[in-house]
């Protein structure tokens, strides 16, 4: 998706935004460039048989019908070829073990430390900061990239006015937009992990804070409170994760060492960035404090022990699950199980600063949203944007010279890309961003109702999800805000 923030305001009404569009090329009639490519290599094949060897023509005719099929036709948003492909890679990896993690206190493995599937190569470093405390870098031995986690506390929007609403959001696209000129950042995440609580934090803060020479009436109106908390409480955890490439900075640095002094010069930008975007900079969270979160997702239960604590309470090796299947359709881990969605769409309309409410605010189960940011460096910002003009105009000739109405939904679609050319000339960012949500619970009962509850909270947030098979594991672990990302995965395949 490649996002330009849009305000449609009204003299007399709230500032909206919008302005989302997918990336199209120049495929028509709704179809990828890859898929035009594949349907006019279709057609010209069996044509070009018949005048050079005929007797090759019915038989290619027949493969160009099934290939063109396949890669037309649409099932639940899907070609026929994408979910044969996903079937395929699924089974692969079912066949070579890929899909399972069995270990134990007395398995001996050289690896025992690396943590399941596409978060083995990432590892923490326990560097100082500049201030005279010490953080967490993870770095991805795969990529070479490190990824800096700020513990951040959102202001909400519930009791601010809409002017500085208004000014949040601005400084947010600010700062996407000021993205491009950094050329060590690959994407930025952001994380929002709700569970429910049992109230316990609560009891607790109460007792260690009530004054015990306080009136009776208010020791009992705090207890009348207390008592209702286990129904209403929820922990909520937000956090913000910077990627950056340091084999990107001129010069490019020698070693690791090296590579961790630059990425420390670049972060106290970006946190200052934040700071006018309604976000408190809590810290950079320390080694003990990642390693719970990772605990915490693959053992819903152990929440209640790790969950405020900073200081090194486990050791890398024990923030992964113990075993760890990945199925069709759901990720078994510790006990429990979760479920991955990633964006399909992003809403049509133009929407609100809260339209994501719903879907970060707490629920009955677990649930983690995280969006990924991947912004354009901005000297190939213009160019992305001129080639989305360029293929709306091609579409449109081509639906001129073929003598078809164009769509609706194609004329929206050019004049977004139109709009976001103006847009980018103006100085706004170009990025491609995502949104992945996992839920998980620890009864395998409850897991229908936990599907049911992000979906429904997803049609509130005006965004179309879909479940990840085939990819669960790796949909639980890019939500997990690590530093990892699909595009990279994509990329580095053939390293492998």
């Amino acid at each position: 998706m490649t996002p330009q923030e849009h305000s449609g305001t009204h003299p007399a009404g709230p500032r909206l935004y919008g302005n989302w569009r997918a990336e199209r090329g120049w495929g028509i009639a709704g179809l990828s460039t890859t898929a035009t490519v594949t349907v006019f290599a279709g057609l010209l094949a069996p044509l070009l048989a018949v005048s050079t060897v005929p007797w090759l023509a019915l038989p290619l005719a027949a493969v160009s019908v099934l290939v063109i099929s396949a890669v037309v036709v649409r099932v639940g948003g899907s070609s026929p070829a994408d979910a044969v492909l996903r079937r395929a890679r699924f089974h692969r990896a079912q066949a070579a073990g890929w899909t399972e993690l069995s270990g134990g206190v007395l398995t001996d493995h050289p690896r025992a430390s690396d943590l399941p599937g596409v978060l083995a190569p990432v590892v923490p470093l326990d560097v100082d900061d500049g201030r005279g405390s010490r953080h967490a870098l993870l770095w991805n031995r795969r990529t070479g990239h490190l990824s800096a986690v700020l513990r951040c506390s959102p202001v909400g929007l519930d009791l601010a006015d809409v002017e500085q609403t208004d000014h949040w959001v601005a400084s947010w696209g600010a700062l996407l937009a000021d993205l491009g000129y950094q050329p060590l950042v690959r994407h930025v995440a952001v994380t929002v992990d709700t569970a429910p609580s049992g109230g316990t934090t609560v009891r607790e803060h109460v007792a260690r804070a009530r004054d015990p020479h306080a009136p009776q009436l208010s020791r009992r109106v705090l207890d009348e409170l207390v008592a209702m908390a286990p129904a209403t409480s929820a922990e909520i955890d937000a956090r913000v994760t910077l990627c950056l490439d340091p084999g990107r900075a001129t010069p490019r640095p020698p070693d690791l060492l090296a590579s961790v002094i630059e990425v420390g010069r670049w972060l106290p930008g970006i946190e200052n960035g934040l700071a006018a975007c309604g976000v408190a900079v809590l810290g950079r969270a320390g080694v003990g404090w990642v390693t719970g979160r990772i605990r915490t997702a693959f053992d819903p239960d152990a929440r209640a022990e790790l969950t405020g604590r900073t200081d090194p309470l486990l050791d890398w090796h024990d923030a992964g699950p113990v075993a760890a299947r990945e199925h069709w359709d759901r990720y078994q881990h510790e006990g429990a199980t979760s479920v991955s969605w990633a964006l399909r769409e992003a809403p049509r309309q133009a929407v609100g600063p809260s339209v994501l409410a719903p879907l970060l605010a707490p629920g009955p189960f677990p649930r983690r949203t995280t969006l990924l940011y991947q912004p354009y460096p901005a000297d190939q910002a213009a160019a992305k944007v001129e080639a989305e003009v360029t293929s709306g105009q091609i579409r449109r000739a081509w639906a001129a010279r073929t003598r078809r109405d164009e769509t609706q939904r194609d004329r929206d679609d050019r004049a977004r890309a139109l709009q976001s050319a103006r847009e980018e000339a103006e100085g706004a960012g170009v990025g491609r961003f995502t949104v992945f949500v996992t839920t998980t619970v620890t009864d395998p009962d409850q897991l229908p109702a936990a599907v049911a509850d992000v979906e429904q909270r997803a049609g509130q947030a005006k965004v179309r999800l879909r479940r990840m098979r085939g990819a669960q594991a790796a949909g639980f672990a890019v939500a997990l805000g690590l530093g990892v990302d699909p595009a990279d995965l994509l990329a580095h395949r053939s390293g492998r």
